[in-house]
């Protein structure tokens, strides 16, 4: 037989187990922020770009996101001005695309992530890009430029000091930090930091003002590249997964994640219920008494036949040989006389009139019978005595 942990105790290493579990899976299995957000009109975070979308659209500038591949919009806003690439060189029918890079991006890196760019650029749209990577310089970490449109809050070292610039929109000392230049044939806005409209300097009003001239300056509609931060319209997810179901929609989502949570959970409610801590330990062997099965049996049928002349009889019989053994007279029988003396000189004995409650008349109900209990019941503990030595 062993020992185990009291309830308590244990309650409280199951409920630690399961806070451990949960922590462990929402850390190691749960839905975390993934890089991809950075720059992104949906994220709502420091570096996400989701409340100066919000000022676009209360200025009344045509913005949209977008989420399938660039090569399809372009093909859409070929169709839809029902004319050729070659006719769009027009900048009156120009659109806008901003692609704000989840990091800082080298400029040999572009073609591998958006390779869209020159077909962009060649059909006479207008790009901004932010989050180029410049090279450092010694410039401040943080510190506040000027520019036509207001103050502008800038972190970063990086400048771009090198090569030709067709214009500059932000620029210190070191070097510039907005600045267009040529890309396939085309003008592209640059901007040497991913954050130059983020979240973070939602109280610098001139950050926004900035970024909003380089998008819209000329009144063109605005597109947001949405599909470089990961998501996806349901034909894209259509086109990519090959097949429309939703049920493959579903499966590429944190959803399928939250349910193996709940499942984990789940699964650890139902161990803790049905085990306990600590070793295993038999269950005792009941001991079963035969007498006192026997006497209970006996007290049940005797109270079912109201027989209490019998259990008078028995009890006084019982009562007498106990008494003259108490009061050292032996085991022989005697007298009841010769017991009620015996009795009389004991100091310490109550004055009891032995014949009477041991030779009383049978009891008519079951109330009289429990009062001679009682009485009886005081010759071995006097403090329960009633005080009523009559007979019934």
């Amino acid at each position: 037989m062993t020992r185990s942990l009291p309830f308590q105790r244990r309650t409280l290493i199951l409920g630690l187990l399961a806070l451990a579990l949960l922590l462990g899976l929402l850390v190691l299995g749960g839905p975390s922020s993934s890089p991809l957000e950075s720059g992104s009109t949906w994220h709502r975070g420091p570096a996400g770009y989701s409340a100066w979308y919000k000022s676009l659209e209360q200025q009344g500038i045509s913005v949209q996101r977008w989420q399938r591949p660039v090569d399809d919009l372009l093909e859409q806003l070929d169709e839809a001005e029902g004319a050729t690439v070659t006719l769009m060189q027009n900048s009156a029918s120009s659109e806008t695309l901003v692609a704000v890079l989840p990091g800082f991006v080298a400029e040999s890196e572009l073609p591998a992530l958006l390779p869209w760019l020159p077909d962009w650029v060649e059909a006479g749209h207008q790009l901004v890009i932010l989050g180029v990577k410049a090279p450092a310089t010694a410039a401040p970490f943080s510190q506040t430029l000027s520019s036509e449109t207001g103050p502008v809050q800038i972190d970063t070292r990086r400048r771009y000091t090198a090569g030709s610039r067709l214009g500059v929109a932000l620029e210190d000392d070191y070097g510039a930090v907005v600045w267009q230049q040529a890309i396939a044939s085309g003008p592209v806005t640059i901007a040497a930091t991913p954050h130059l409209g983020a979240n973070a300097y939602l109280d610098q009003p001139g950050n926004f003002a900035l970024l909003t001239e380089l998008v819209a300056g000329a009144g063109q509609r605005v597109w947001i590249d949405e599909y470089l931060h990961g998501y996806r319209d349901e034909e894209a997810i259509a086109a990519e997964v090959g097949s429309d179901s939703w049920l493959s929609y579903l499966a590429r989502t944190p959803l399928v994640i939250l349910a193996a949570q709940i499942l984990a959970v789940t699964l650890l409610a139902l161990l803790a219920s049905n085990r306990r801590l600590g070793q295993r330990r038999s269950l005792p062997t009941p001991t079963i008494d035969n007498s006192r099965a026997y006497i209970q049996a006996l007290a049940g049928v005797l109270h079912k036949a109201n027989s209490h002349d019998f259990v008078v009889q028995t009890l006084s019989q019982a009562e007498r040989r106990a008494l003259q053994k108490s009061l050292g007279l032996g085991e022989t029988p005697i007298s009841l006389d010769q017991l009620q003396a015996d009795w009389d000189q004991q100091s310490d004995r109550p004055a009891t009139d032995l014949s009477a409650l041991l030779n009383p008349p049978v009891p008519k109900n079951e109330s009289q019978l429990r009062d001679w209990l009682k009485r009886v019941q005081s010759l071995h503990y006097p403090e329960n005595a009633t005080g009523d030595t009559s007979g019934p």
